[in-house]
């Protein structure tokens, strides 16, 4: 992060989502620092664009085509200087476990599909941003996401187990997966797993000595030059062989209107993951460069950068945490970085067949080290510090994408979610207020010093009031009127009750119905303009007084 000196006063942070503002922030003195962040950030993006093409079941070149093109448009539709947009391990398994039931891997149609499913992805963005509808990034809690990712991670390490060790891995779920190859391991191939494990060891010792580097290029070249001068191919060790060179490609011509079904939930379910990993890398980004987040326009620009994509007959993208950190460590501040990045691709396209001699247990490792990265026991551990219901909500999300796949991971995700969101909602709290001596000032009873006043009980409802906690609401003024059995009036500071549907507004008038039973007047200070509004459309509710402060209207009731 950056120090305080260098962060951009609040007031002086601006939103970049523009054409016209494709150079902002480039001048003399930074414009080669741009351009070195560019080059660092292609150094990174070429073996994991690669590494995730392998994870898509897609040629090295598609993974290439999907960076070039994701990247150029989110320079032209984003709103974040620094993000990078591309092929994303994330997310790779998500389409591949869904399309490859319907297609052959690497097939024309199966290369349709992915493209199709590019393509529907993008539009859902699209709108979503054009409407403004940033906040559906904060659909699922972070614990959540945590668990999330964290069955992910599981996910694409056991996928990797096959070709980190030289030995043939399948089956439908992650057990079957791991049982295979456990029957397999008198079958290992040391060389595949040595490569394997010493690409995943240089990663690591390499990003904690300077995360500037491109140590996954490092990696990948290394084991390239180890297999081939070694020979190691005639010992067990596996490259990805001939490698097909293309360019972009119109693909959807081959895309059948019967698969659209599984193309759009299979849609769906990456924008949700979508949305909240690029929700997340802009935001944690954004402060240490001292801009504002526009999410909208963020989502706004991944969709285009899918749409693009997919036109082009590549892949889904996602934004990258990963390298948008290496983009921000080497000095990229601005939009140039990226467009260097995708430029210097677009360059070494036509010589991507050079990729033959890369081992599959070079790539292994450097998909294994960023799913390991997905799996953050440090967010686990703070979590169970903090709560451990949402510790327990983390756990489930992560054995639900383990045990039952993504798609139903994801379902289960959501559903934690919405229950989690319902469960706070409807455990409301009504708390009683006191006025501290000689002022206006109102605060809860248990604060010393603060006194109640004579046969008036001040309630501090915490709260919407809303169909899913109108009962408890009712029950909670029934128990205040108990402990207070000499309360003549009630005031409502319903100054956290921004809104009443038309279940609480129901119960509201039931809770002042038992009031004027037991000659209770009701009140409510410091109501919404929305409440007020929906107060007085109910006939029954007319002689609810309705003041702008709760001083006022305690003093209002007890003359």
């Amino acid at each position: 992060m950056s120090t305080s000196a260098e962060r951009t006063p609040i007031a002086q942070r601006v939103t970049r989502g523009d054409l016209t503002r494709l150079f902002e922030g480039v001048t003399r003195r930074n414009v080669a620092l741009q351009v070195v962040a560019g080059i660092a950030l292609v150094a990174i993006a070429v073996p994991e664009q690669i590494a995730t093409a392998q994870l898509a079941d897609v040629p090295p070149y598609v993974g290439l085509v999907a960076f070039i093109a994701a990247t150029l448009a989110f320079v032209v539709a984003g709103s974040h200087p620094v993000v990078s947009v591309g092929a994303d391990s994330t997310i790779a398994p998500l389409f591949a476990v869904a399309l490859v039931r319907l297609a052959a891997p690497q097939s024309s149609n199966y290369l349709a599909l992915v493209a199709a499913t590019a393509v529907v992805t993008g539009l859902l963005l699209i709108v979503i941003g054009w409407l403004r509808w940033g906040w559906l990034a904060d659909i699922l809690s972070l614990p959540i996401v945590t668990g999330f990712m964290a069955g992910i991670g599981v996910i694409i390490i056991v996928h990797q187990l096959g070709h980190l060790s030289g030995v043939s891995s399948g089956g439908e779920s992650v057990v079957d997966r791991v049982s295979q190859w456990v029957h397999q391991w008198s079958h290992v191939s040391g060389w595949s797993l040595g490569l394997g494990l010493a690409t995943v060891l240089v990663m690591v010792l390499g990003e904690k000595w300077n995360p500037r580097l491109p140590w996954a290029l490092v990696a990948v070249v290394g084991g390239a030059l180890v297999s081939s001068l070694g020979g190691l191919e005639h010992r067990g060790v596996q490259t990805l062989g001939t490698v097909s060179v293309g360019f972009v490609e119109w693909r959807l011509g081959q895309f059948h209107v019967a698969d659209l079904g599984v193309v759009v939930v299979t849609s769906l379910t990456l924008v949700i993951v979508i949305m909240s990993q690029t929700g997340a890398t802009a935001r944690t980004t954004a402060d240490e460069l001292g801009i504002d987040d526009d999410l909208s326009r963020d989502f706004f620009g991944v969709g285009w950068s899918n749409l693009v994509a997919g036109l082009a007959g590549s892949i889904p993208v996602d934004a990258s945490p990963a390298r948008t950190s290496v983009t921000i460590l080497a000095g990229g501040r601005t939009k140039v970085s990226g467009l260097v990045a995708a430029l210097i691709a677009l360059a070494l396209l036509p010589g991507v067949g050079v990729v033959r001699w890369v081992p599959l247990a070079s790539l292994s490792g450097v998909l294994t080290f960023v799913a390991a990265r997905l799996i953050k026991v440090t967010q686990f551990r703070a979590i169970w510090r903090v709560s451990r219901v949402e510790a327990l909500l983390a756990l489930v999300a992560t054995v639900g994408v383990v045990g039952w796949g993504v798609e139903t991971g994801l379902g289960v995700a959501v559903a934690l979610a919405i229950g989690a969101h319902m469960w706070r909602s409807a455990r409301p709290h009504l708390v009683e207020m006191g006025r501290r001596p000689g002022s206006t000032s109102w605060e809860p009873v248990t604060v010393s010093g603060v006194a109640r006043v004579d046969h008036v009980a001040v309630l501090l409802f915490d709260h919407d009031l809303f169909f899913a906690n109108a009962s408890q609401f009712r029950r909670l003024v029934h128990q205040a009127l108990h402990d207070r059995p000499d309360t003549r009036h009630v005031v409502l500071d319903a100054a956290a009750m921004v809104d009443i549907d038309f279940t609480g507004l129901r119960l509201l008038d039931d809770v002042h119905h038992d009031l004027a039973h037991e000659s209770v007047s009701l009140a409510l200070a410091r109501p919404s303009a929305d409440v007020v509004r929906r107060v007085r459309s109910q006939s029954s509710l007319v002689d609810v007084g309705l003041f702008d402060s709760v001083d006022e209207a305690v003093n209002a009731v007890a003359d």
